[in-house]
């Protein structure tokens, strides 16, 4: 049971981690704002104000995470419209009404249980073991401090047990179960014939009469985007870092202030045997004595006594043995016992919450730390990068003077600071195009400036903005391109492709049917059918999946009959299908098939416990107006 617990701690805590930090859109709300003026509040909740800045923050927040998700789909309006801006602001509404509730009903987490998730994330390990470099290389790239992150983990997790109490419960019944495992896996007995449409190109011809028509009646469809291409320059630690000179006596006594960083924590090997309290803990007591004395006087015989009467089925079969450890990691009594023993030591009875522990202490391995010599080379890299932030920081004033009042060129700034300066076309309102590596540059914020009138018309230089942490930019526009649509001589190949595509793929389809009828009318296929195969609707056999889904939806008392559809890329498919199959589903598959089926219906009952809390606290809208994206005086 210790084992099985202590197993289970760890996978929770990795899929805590997995979850949960990719999720720090919002921390501290509710403190921050018990101290912060709301005057201009957007809404309230409770006792808590959303701010305007505490919207734009999540908004940057969320677009930051969608441009990792969505890479070359990724457009930075996507969140410009007022559904929206309406599901940024119920995130902030459900977030302050979660924070409010945890901090009155007092839910908390503990720092180590904070501490234990975070060196168990894959993020932060190096051989299945915490690396402490790569940790603080995070928190650096976040511009965070530990305490402050170990804060943020903490109180995410108390927010996620509020809410997963409500979310990860849901009862599905075994019958909706069995019908989505019955939709999901059913399977049919097919035979196919593709009409391909390559054979009819050669048969259709477009006129230019016709691509004209298409233009004229779709002129929208080739409007060129307005856009703009700039040069731009950026200021970071980097370009500081061979302006530091590294001090040694400062890299060693850092090593000696911080020495726990390389060390490898002590760990222990100890077995146990595990007697559970039953219905009388007196009497569970007494045993686990008699068992203490016997395994004392002839420690020979611990690992037999532990397959006999330990109630720990992990260990048991190992005769008790539970590895090594570190501290953290067991429940506090036994890991105290363990800690405080010697190699060889039978100690007991301990009691947890599991019961009393017989413990045996089987080995030690001590703390170590590494030599100084081995981790120089690290430490003197981040002296140099801390230093070069502080560089940067001093330096920042003077690169945002620079580029405000000598705005009509960027020399000056990338002369004063040795800056290359860069290109970058084809700017839009919705961000580049064409050019993932600048993408997070060209953020919101910059946007709007290089979209202004002093950018657009006196081509100025941008104001120096921070387009990511330890990061700033100021752009100046080169040329402006206003929307307009594209020639026809431009883009006529484009619709004559498209006109000789439709055109074939009418006449695909309506050689696919006459096939089809003939077919069925003979009832016999002939060599250009394929092999037979089965299929179904997880499992399409490289068959498109709107073909199968087609196949699969046949009533089964209808079989065997013939069927036939147009499919992406034109092609007309042909099928015969004269046989059904639902595979028998096993336990394990059902538990997965219901689990995942709980989150989606589990999804319902969150969204209704979150508008049940708002509504408890007392919800109030105060600007509906921003919703719609209209900014008062106090916004401006």
């Amino acid at each position: 049971m210790l084992q099985a617990f202590r197993d289970h701690k760890r996978w929770l805590m990795f899929i805590a981690m997995v979850l949960i930090i990719p999720s720090f859109v919002v921390t501290g709300i509710y403190s921050y704002n018990r101290m912060s003026a709301a005057d201009n509040a957007i809404a309230k909740v409770g006792e808590v104000s959303i701010t305007p800045e505490m919207f734009d923050r999540t908004k940057r927040d969320q677009l930051e995470r969608l441009r990792q998700q969505m890479g070359e789909q990724f457009r930075a309006s996507i969140l410009d419209s007022e559904e929206g801006r309406d599901a940024i602001l119920n995130q902030l509404l459900d977030t302050t009404a979660i924070e409010q509730t945890v901090a009155k009903n007092y839910i908390t987490v503990s720092e180590a249980d904070a501490v234990n998730l975070i060196k168990s994330a894959a993020a932060f390990q190096e051989n299945g073991k915490f690396k402490p470099e790569l940790y603080e290389r995070f928190l650096q790239s976040q511009g965070k401090s530990d305490q402050q992150f170990v804060w943020e983990i903490r109180n995410s997790l108390a927010r996620e047990a509020l809410v997963s109490a409500v979310s990860g419960t849901y009862p599905m019944p075994d019958a909706i179960v069995r019908g989505m495992h019955k939709i999901l896996t059913e399977e049919r007995h097919i035979r196919t014939k593709i009409v391909n449409i390559d054979q009819f190109f050669d048969k259709v011809s477009v006129t230019p009469e016709e691509v004209k028509a298409y233009y004229d009646a779709h002129r929208d469809n080739f409007k060129a985007v307005e856009h703009v291409n700039v040069e731009f320059v950026t200021l970071s630690p980097e370009n500081f870092k061979d302006k530091v000179t590294v001090n040694k006596e400062e890299v060693l006594a850092y090593y000696e202030q911080n020495k726990q960083r390389w060390s490898t924590p002590e760990e222990r090997s100890a077995s146990h045997i595990l007697i559970e309290f039953g219905k009388d803990k007196a009497a569970s007591k007494a045993k686990a004595e008699e068992i203490l004395a016997r395994v004392k006087a002839n420690p020979k015989t611990f690992a037999q006594e532990a397959a006999d009467n330990s109630a720990d089925p992990g260990s048991a079969s190992q005769g008790g043995q539970l590895g090594f450890f570190g501290r953290g990691v067991m429940v506090p009594p036994f890991e105290d016992a363990v800690f405080s023993a010697k190699v060889g030591d039978i100690v007991g009875p301990v009691e947890s919450d599991f019961g009393w522990h017989i413990i045996k202490v089987d080995d030690i391995i001590k703390a170590q730390a590494r030599p100084f010599e081995e981790v120089k080379s690290t430490i003197e890299k981040e002296y140099v990068e801390q230093m070069a932030v502080r560089l940067f920081a001093e330096k920042a004033e003077d690169f945002t003077n620079i580029v405000y009042e000598q705005a009509d060129s960027l020399e000056p700034v990338a002369e004063e600071f040795g800056l290359k300066i860069q290109t970058a076309d084809n700017i839009t309102r919705q961000g580049i195009v064409g050019n993932p590596a600048l993408k997070p540059l060209f953020n919101d914020h910059m946007i709007d400036n290089l979209f202004n009138d002093e950018s657009l018309q006196e081509k100025r230089n941008t104001s120096a903005i921070e387009v990511s942490a330890n990061m700033l930019m100021s752009a100046r526009v080169t040329k402006y391109v206003p929307e307009s649509v594209r020639p026809l001589e431009e883009v006529k190949g484009d619709i004559e492709a498209g006109l000789k595509l439709q055109k074939a793929t009418e006449l695909a389809k309506a050689a696919g049917e006459k096939a089809l009828a003939e077919v069925r009318a003979s009832k016999k296929m002939g060599s250009d059918f394929g092999e037979a195969l089965w299929v179904s609707r997880h499992s399409t056999a490289g068959h498109p999946s709107d073909f199968v889904n087609h196949v699969v939806a046949i009533p089964a008392e209808k079989l065997p009959v013939y069927t036939g559809m147009s499919v992406a890329g034109g092609a007309y498919m042909i099928a015969y299908v004269d046989e059904t199959k639902v595979p028998t589903p096993g336990d394990r598959e059902l538990q997965s098939l219901a689990t995942e089926l709980a989150s989606v219906y589990g999804e319902a009952d969150r969204i209704g416990y979150l508008k049940a809390l708002r509504e408890t606290l007392g919800e109030e809208m105060l600007r509906p107006d921003f919703v719609k994206g209209e900014k008062s005086d106090d916004d401006i």
